[in-house]
Parts: C-alpha cells; sequence; structure tokens
C-alpha cells in the first residue's frame, strides 16, 4: 500500500472511531436525560394519585388540579397497591411486569423506577400509609422520537463525516506526500555522470528537508570518492608505471649488447632501485587499501600514547640513525588514564610514523619536536619541525592522494603516507591539522576526542 494511502486511511479510521464514540456517549447521555425526565414527571402523578387516594374528601380537587396543570401522557395510567399481608405479596394484578423487588423498592425507600422500551413505570408510597404504593405508568412516545432523530442524525454525522474527512485526507495527503514524490522524482534524474546535481527541497527545517540535505551530503561524499578514484586510477597508473619504464628501459639498454662486469652492475643497482621504489609504492597502496577494507572489521584496543610513541622513536631511531626526534610531555593530568586512547595499534602507529617520517624527512634531519598533552576528554599529538613548509596553495592539496608539494620534488616520495595518516586518524574519531610556511617548517596537530571514539 502507498504511503498517501496509509495517511488517508489511518486519517479516516481514527477520524470516524472518534466520531462514533463521541456519538455513543452523546446518544447515552440524551436518552439518559430524556428518561430522568419523564420518570420525575410520573413521579408528580404517582403522588398525586396516592395523596387523592389518602384524603378522599379532597379527592375530587386533587384530581381537578391535575387535569387543569397537567398534560396527559400517552397510555398513562395509576393504579394504587395494596400489600396483602396474608399472601405477603402486593397485589398489583393490572401490573403483572412488575417484580416484587420493585414494590421491595418501594417500600424501602419510598421510590423505585423502571422501564419497558420506552414504556415507565414510578412508585411511590407515603410513610402514613405503609400498606399502600401508588404507580403511575405512560409511554415516552415523544422520547422515543426525539431519540430515534438524534440517532439518525449521529448516524448519518459519523458517515458524512468519514467521506468529508476521506476527501480531506486524500488532500492533505497529498500536500505532504509532494515533497517526498519531488525528492524521488529528482534523484531518478541523477546518475553517476550528473553527481554534481542536488536535491532543491533541502530548504527548511523539517523532516523531509533533513531528508534531502541527508541525501546530498551522501551526494557529496560520493561525488568526492567518484573524483578519488578517478584521480586515483589515473595518479596510481603513472605512478606504477614510472619506475616499470625505468626497469624496462635500463634493461633494454643492458641486453643491446655486450657490457663490462662494472656496467652489468651499475645497470642491476639501477633496476634495483627503481624495484624499491615499485615495492614501496605497492605497499603504501596495499596499506591503504587494507585500512579501507579491515576498518569495520578491526577491534579497538586501549593503547598508551605516550609509549606508542616511544615505539616510534625506537623505529625512527633504525631508520634515521643521527635523527634529532624529541618526545615531550606537557600537561598531562596524574591520572595514567588521561593517555590511553582506543585505538587499532598498528593503524595509529603506521599513521603517527608516517607524520613523524615525513617530519624528518623535510627537514633534512633538523630538529623534529613531538608533543603529547591531554584533558580528560582529548588527547592531542602536535609534530613541529624546521623543514621545508608547505605552500598556501599546496595546502589544499596535501590529503590528496598522490599529490607532492611543488618544494618536494628533490625528495623520494609518493605522495601516500599523509593521506593515508588522514584515513586512519578519521576512521578513529580524530582530526588533523597543518599549520606551515614555505621554508619556516611545519607543524601536524592530531587531535582525539576520546569520547567520540567510545561510541564507535
Amino acid at each position: 500500500m502507498r504511503i498517501r494511502n496509509k495517511i488517508v486511511l489511518i486519517f479516516v479510521v481514527v477520524t470516524a472511531v472518534t466520531l462514533v464514540m463521541l456519538s455513543v456517549f452523546i446518544y447515552l447521555f440524551s436518552i439518559r436525560h430524556a428518561h430522568r425526565y419523564f420518570y420525575t414527571r410520573l413521579k408528580v402523578r404517582a403522588s398525586i394519585a396516592l395523596h387523592g387516594y389518602l384524603e378522599e374528601g379532597q379527592s375530587e380537587g386533587v384530581l381537578e388540579l391535575r387535569e387543569r396543570h397537567l398534560q396527559m401522557l400517552p397510555d398513562e395510567r395509576e393504579y394504587i397497591v395494596r400489600y396483602d399481608s396474608t399472601t405477603r405479596q402486593w397485589k398489583g394484578n393490572a401490573l403483572p411486569m412488575l417484580s416484587q423487588t420493585f414494590y421491595a423498592g418501594v417500600q424501602e425507600s419510598g421510590y423505585a423506577e423502571w422501564d419497558n422500551d420506552f414504556v415507565h413505570y414510578v412508585g411511590v408510597n407515603d410513610a402514613t400509609a405503609p400498606g399502600v404504593i401508588s404507580v403511575a405508568t405512560a409511554r415516552d412516545d415523544e422520547g422515543a422520537v426525539q431519540m430515534q432523530s438524534l440517532l439518525n442524525l449521529l448516524m448519518l454525522a459519523v458517515v458524512f463525516g468519514s467521506v468529508f474527512v476521506f476527501g480531506l485526507g486524500r488532500l492533505l495527503a497529498a500536500q505532504i506526500i509532494k515533497p517526498v514524490s519531488d525528492i524521488i522524482e529528482e534523484v531518478n534524474r541523477i546518475s553517476a555522470s550528473s553527481l554534481d546535481k542536488r536535491l532543491s527541497t533541502a530548504k527548511g527545517e523539517d523532516e523531509i528537508a533533513a531528508l534531502a540535505q541527508t541525501f546530498n551530503s551522501m551526494l557529496d561524499r560520493l561525488h568526492v570518492a567518484f573524483q578519488l578514484q578517478s584521480n586515483f586510477i589515473s595518479n596510481a597508473s603513472h605512478e606504477l608505471r614510472t619506475p616499470l619504464t625505468a626497469i624496462l628501459g635500463e634493461s633494454d639498454v643492458t641486453l643491446s649488447g655486450e657490457r663490462s662486469c662494472d656496467e652489468y652492475k651499475k645497470s642491476i643497482q639501477a633496476i634495483r632501485t627503481e624495484a624499491e621504489k615499485l615495492n614501496d609504492l605497492v605497499t603504501s597502496l596495499l596499506q591503504l587499501s587494507q585500512v579501507g577494507f579491515d576498518g569495520k572489521r578491526q577491534m579497538l584496543e586501549p593503547v598508551s600514547v605516550d609509549l606508542l610513541l616511544m615505539k616510534i622513536k625506537n623505529e625512527i631511531n633504525k631508520r634515521f640513525p643521527n635523527n634529532h626526534l624529541h618526545i615531550e610531555l606537557k600537561d598531562v593530568p596524574e591520572n595514567p588514564d588521561a593517555l590511553v586512547l582506543m585505538c587499532i595499534p598498528t593503524w595509529m602507529e603506521l599513521a603517527l610514523l608516517n607524520i613523524v617520517n615525513n617530519a624528518i624527512k623535510y627537514s633534512d634531519n633538523k630538529d623534529v619536536l613531538v608533543t603529547l598533552s591531554a584533558t580528560e576528554h582529548e588527547l592531542s599529538i602536535r609534530i613541529s619541525d624546521l623543514g621545508i613548509g608547505i605552500s598556501e596553495t599546496d595546502m589544499k592539496h596535501v590529503f590528496e592522494l598522490f599529490f607532492r608539494g611543488s618544494n618536494s620534488q628533490a625528495y623520494v616520495g609518493h605522495g601516500i603516507g599523509l593521506p593515508l595518516a588522514d584515513k586512519i586518524i578519521r576512521l578513529h574519531g580524530g582530526r588533523i591539522d597543518i599549520l606551515s610556511r614555505p621554508n619556516q617548517g611545519t607543524t601536524v596537530v592530531v587531535n582525539f576526542n576520546r569520547n567520540q571514539i567510545r561510541k564507535r
């Protein structure tokens, strides 16, 4: 069933049930009021009849007063019922439908009432004559007609009200669903070749606008992903082709004729150098792909970041024996858990190692300071160097895969390390901020919100 029809159906059912319940309440209240009013009229007649019976000398005056001021009711009758002490029953032969319980109620409380459809009976007695009861009965034709008219009117109100609500519901449902229909129509016009289009209904503060805004955000991410994929394929092809071309060219030159032993060694060394570049590139690409594919399957573990930085320091000592890397703790709380981060240890080590390695490499092994600070909710790692820096133009592209700054061409690299580190850190709920000026050094600040990591 379409959502529009569901809305109309729910709207009609709720309204119809409400109307029926309201109609039942009105009808029951009205019929009770009608019965109560008619009982009051019968009580007056029964009291007058009892008074006329008990006071025989005044009976003619009472009857005259009754005929002058009281309207005759349909099938109106009054009866005097006496108690037979012999049989211990009330003798009301003319009223066989009334039970002894009715008479007992009159005798006990002085008043009782009973009805059979719209034929009403009222009994009264007087304390001065405990063995005598006056019973008045009549048929409430007017009340029956009024109640039937009210019932018909309420039934028509329910039917016509439901029909009206059905039409109104279709109109309102169409207005409610229209933004969704517009979204469906616009989405159907968006394809892989037109991911730059956006939904025009993403304005406002209602749920439909929020849905359109969410979809537009998803389109933004898809658009970026498609662009990155396209750039990745072209750049990866170029990066892989460069060492392969060098290896093939060197091999062809070497095999084109007889060479001396030194020339063969030189050629093999050149091939090995290019092969190592190719191996580093493939390894980096594999690491990047593993982060993308395995991110949801890896389990977070508590890791002490200060110990992780010391491990990175040992690794840097192996790569650069004469390095000037310094690690400093700053504004760290006494609680040792303040330096604990929930992360995937191998990935976090890889990300921070890439950043520190870049700081050493692009500063020509000058001083590099790693500062670790923490608060109750945030942990910060600051890596500062005195290297070549990054220009303002290049800063916009530092996280793009295979991008290398205009002043970094003299250094060996593939432009994968920083994008890989950024991806790992974002997967852990962190962010990277970079401050840099050409020839004045670079500062990379990595911040983690531990509360966000716990929720992942």
